[in-house]
């Protein structure tokens, strides 16, 4: 019996959500340090760049991005996005309590919607989201039974899947914050920060250098 396409596209999307990347790293690092609901900001904003990337594979708009200097300049984007945010975690200090320094106090986050937009930038800018979504959207179109209808259940599956398992991600991540002191967030932020930077150069190594074209 072959499974309906909703479960098929949540499977894939299962896949998709054991790479780490960039979006992984902050998703943790903000989850801890600030709760679930942050995180869920992120998660919500990396969904939306999904769907954004979703629309323009199955609508066929690939092509303006498929041009090499369209994706060089994507590259920098997102390598410079990269770099600037790992930089300032890597710089940033957190805030002490005021009744203990080791204790981590309640952090802010910043204007509503920062971290949602934060989340749609580091996913958008990274060119290997794009490519993923450029190769399932090949394989689905290719399938010879599936209707117009099928293709949207697919991909409503694996968006689904891909929410469903960073709002779990950020859940897990929450569940640390117990263990954390001030001088452990210092060391997460730096962690994550020096990761990021390291995908940031790792792109900007792929334009410049590599000179490479991602699909």
């Amino acid at each position: 019996m072959i499974p309906h396409p909703y479960a098929q596209g949540f499977g894939f999307g299962l896949m998709l959500s054991v790479l780490i990347g960039p979006v992984f790293f902050a998703l943790l690092q903000i989850s801890i340090t600030q709760g679930f609901r942050a995180g869920a900001q992120i998660a919500v904003g990396t969904l939306l760049s999904d769907m954004v990337l979703v629309g323009l594979c199955y609508f066929g708009l690939t092509g303006l991005i498929a041009i090499p200097e369209n994706q060089r300049l994507l590259g920098i984007l997102g390598g410079l996005f990269m770099l600037v945010y790992g930089g300032y975690l890597l710089l940033s200090r957190p805030p002490a309590a005021s009744h203990e320094a080791t204790n981590i106090p309640t952090l802010v986050t910043g204007p509503k919607g920062f971290l949602m937009v934060r989340g749609f930038l580091l996913n958008i800018l990274n060119p290997f989201t794009l490519v993923y979504w450029l190769g399932l959207s090949t394989l689905v179109s290719a399938l010879p039974t599936y209707e117009q209808a099928d293709d949207l259940a697919f991909f409503g599956g694996t968006l689904s899947a891909v929410l469903f398992t960073d709002l779990l991600k950020s859940y897990l991540a929450r569940r640390l914050r117990p263990w954390l002191s001030r001088a452990r967030v210092l060391w997460l932020n730096r962690i994550t920060g020096i990761v990021l930077m390291g995908f940031g150069i790792s792109l900007l190594l792929q334009v410049f250098w590599l000179k490479r074209n991602f699909f």
